[in-house]
């Protein structure tokens, strides 16, 4: 479960980053502050253009493979031993801490839309 003073930070965060709709420096380590490394990696595959919508489903290329995202649920395995078991005082794996900040700023990159059946 995650602590109270991480609950604020993250609340905080993610309503500046929504009013912005820019990753600022000041943001940027805002985004550490409250995620410590998996800040810092979600940041580093926003950078490389690796968070990617297709229709309504989004997905992140991580270091081996790419993951699909829904909400803040990841097929990562980070997710499912540290995020899921609440091993460590975080509410998501660097994957949907990508995903979430761009799709809080407006900002992913879209491959074909999927048919809608």
């Amino acid at each position: 479960m995650v602590s109270a003073a991480f609950q604020r930070g993250r609340d905080e965060l993610f309503k500046r980053l929504k009013r912005g709709k820019v990753l600022s420096p000041e943001l940027e380590r805002e985004i550490m502050d409250v995620y410590g490394g998996r800040g810092k990696r979600a940041l580093e595959v926003i950078k490389r253009r690796c968070v990617i919508k297709r229709g309504r489903r989004w997905f992140v290329r991580g270091k081996a493979d790419e993951y699909e995202v829904v909400r803040n649920f990841c097929t990562c395995r980070d997710y499912v031993m540290n995020i899921a078991t609440e091993k460590v005082d975080a509410d998501m794996c660097y994957h949907a801490l990508a995903k979430n900040i761009c799709e809080a700023i407006d900002a992913y990159y879209v491959i074909e839309p999927e048919a809608e059946s």
